[in-house]
């Protein structure tokens, strides 16, 4: 029986076809082989790692602040974060689904967040990335399901409190969350997602001080992610405390003093600047903003007519009133247009271009010179003298006392105030100055704008032994984590008062006439044993004379007159100087004079149980 003959002309195509098949089937191993290998080799390579070693960021506590005796203001407490590793996560569904709802009823967080949060691009999908703050509750139900939720970690971290609440709120600002858009900007590069910044006053100015330096450290954990023990570790650096110059005790009268009323009160030290209390009212408890509040409470604060985030003491710009009258009063001796025994009479109105001027007083004081037009704050008197300076001669000599421009205080938003001049008015409104729109500036009214510090600081030069003006002084130092002195700032002098001796004595007997005397305005704002000098002012908010007769319960609360009174204290041997502002409170002496009375007597009080201790110590 004869065999086939064989054909390798037949098995040739069949062989290049299996060569081929074999060759390509390679050709895709070796292409994935080099994909994982070459371009994704170090991903997988840390991801195997991964499964035994983690890098976790260990956040830095901020520095605290205290008061000048101490007292902590700001300090930091545990709290707990919810943090998640994209990597770890199931990919994809159906795995995915069930994840996300059970993490987003856990956190109470939508699941719309939590999946933008794992497909963001900052960090890398295996570095853990903040969710969200928890309480220990939440905390406690995450650990419990740590098996069902791969990738889900918690954290605990130093979060800001404020042990005053709402007592040092606009003072020392609050923190909050960087956000995502401040994460892509290189002013931030040193910020991860979680960390919080200064957003408001002490906290935001001296941010870089605050701050302090994060750690990082090691963790080996098991392939479900559950820590076994810290292989490395870098501690976290606290940052730098902060000494403040303010009386946590004269913070609390002033604030006790104003009561449930708009408005503030500066108090500084005349000899070095200190600013000892600085209260505005309203005000909101920071610990509030820390916690996180929703869009709906954010937008329930920021839409408040009353504005409980500002700090009214640096930042409100009001029109002073009589108060501005110190200046002007100032303004017309230096310049020799009057001198103390310049009389001028007053009727109760001051006729000029047509249009009758009138003093707060009806009837008219008669002949006044300038001690008498001061302590009864003859509009009239001010009136003429204002035409005689000329408004670029009141705004040369009311900027000597530093307002019109900002304190320098190390606090944000702080507001210049504004001193008109001619060419102020052609620059901003294009349009001249008019003879008649000197007479409001002379009382304090019309264009001129001042803040309660400014206030303060200018009746602290004006007390000063040798007229000088301080910066306002808010830290007075700067001292590590063990309370060791860094850095000490010293009190800032920026300027004298280019008034005489015999200038400055005349203006000041005639403020402590303004409490003392028997026809003074201020007369309930004097303190037994400690005695007060100042200046009242009603400064008006708007031109409403059919409603000038009224009493004030009667006329609408936004249309009711600012009430002003600056001072100082002692009178004989000033110690502490002050600017009291009740928004819409009516006439000075009654609305603020009796607030900064009970200022002055909570000071008083200190400084006598100081000086006791002193005594008992030796």
């Amino acid at each position: 029986m004869l065999r086939p003959r064989f054909s390798r002309s037949r098995l040739r195509p069949r062989l290049v076809v299996c060569v081929a098949i074999v060759g390509a089937a390679f050709a895709v191993l070796l292409g994935r082989l080099a994909y994982l290998q070459i371009w994704q080799g170090a991903r997988y390579r840390y991801l195997s790692e991964n499964n035994r070693i983690r890098v976790e960021r260990i956040p830095a506590p901020r520095g605290m602040m205290f008061d000048r005796n101490g007292e902590i203001l700001a300090d930091v407490r545990a709290a707990f974060e919810a943090l998640v590793v994209p990597s770890e996560v199931p990919a994809g569904e159906p795995e995915l689904g069930p994840w996300l709802e059970r993490v987003s009823e856990i956190l109470e967080m939508p699941s719309a967040e939590i999946r933008r949060v794992l497909e963001g691009n900052r960090p890398a999908r295996w570095e853990p990335r903040f969710l969200s703050r928890i309480t220990r509750a939440q905390m406690a139900r995450l650990e419990a399901h740590r098996l069902e939720l791969p990738g889900m970690l918690v954290r605990a971290r130093p979060v800001r409190h404020y042990p005053q609440g709402s007592l040092f709120g606009p003072v020392l600002g609050y923190v909050g969350e960087v956000s995502a858009r401040e994460l892509g900007s290189d002013a931030f590069a040193e910020y991860a997602a979680g960390d919080v910044i200064g957003r408001a006053g002490v906290e935001r100015t001296w941010e870089a001080t605050l701050r302090g330096t994060p750690g990082g450290q090691q963790v080996e954990v098991d392939v479900r992610g559950r820590e076994l023990r810290v292989l490395a570790e870098r501690p976290a650096k606290a940052g730098r405390n902060l000494v403040l110059s303010l009386d946590r005790r004269l913070q609390e009268a002033a604030r006790e003093a104003l009561g449930d009323r708009v408005g503030a009160v500066a108090v500084v030290d005349v000899r070095t600047g200190d600013i000892l209390a600085l209260v505005t009212s309203p005000s909101l408890d920071p610990n509030e903003l820390v916690r996180g509040v929703s869009a709906q409470r954010w937008k329930e604060i920021v839409s408040d007519p009353l504005h409980p985030l500002q700090n009214r003491a640096v930042s409100g710009q009001y029109p002073p009133g009589s108060t501005f009258k110190v200046a002007v009063a100032l303004a017309g001796l230096a310049e020799g247009v009057i001198t103390p025994r310049t009389r001028v009479y007053c009727s109760g109105a001051y006729r000029f271009a047509g249009r009758d001027y009138r003093c707060w007083k009806k009837a008219g004081h008669g002949w006044v010179d300038l001690k008498r037009a001061l302590v009864e704050s003859c509009d009239v008197y001010f009136y003429q003298l204002g035409l005689d300076l000329g408004v670029d001669q009141i705004a040369r000599w009311a900027s000597e006392l530093g307002l019109g421009k900002e304190t320098g205080v190390d606090l944000p938003g702080e507001r210049p105030g504004l001193l008109p001049t001619r060419a102020w008015k052609r620059r901003a409104r294009g349009k001249p100055w008019y003879a008649g729109e000197t007479l409001s500036v002379a009382i304090g009214q019309g264009y001129v704008l001042t803040t309660p510090l400014q206030m303060a600081a200018a009746m602290a030069a004006v007390a000063h032994p040798q007229g000088i003006r301080f910066r306002p002084r808010l830290v007075t130092r700067i001292e590590d984590p063990a309370g060791r002195v860094l850095h000490a700032l010293p009190p800032e002098e920026v300027g004298r008062l280019p008034f005489s001796l015999t200038q400055l004595s005349l203006v000041r007997k005639a403020l402590r006439e303004v409490v003392a005397g028997a026809h003074g305005t201020a007369r309930r704002a004097d303190v037994e044993g400690f005695p007060v000098a100042g200046k009242t002012g009603t400064a008006q908010v708007i031109k409403l004379p059919s409603e000038r007769n009224l009493p004030i319960e009667q006329i609408p609360w936004e249309h009711r007159d600012h009430a002003w009174f600056t001072g100082y204290a002692p009178a004989d041997d000033p110690r502490i100087a002050f600017a009291v502002l009740v928004e819409h409170g009516g006439h000075g002496g009654s609305a603020a004079g009796p607030v900064a009375a009970r200022v002055v007597e909570a000071y008083r009080d200190l400084v006598r149980s100081g000086l006791a201790a002193q005594e008992a110590s030796r």
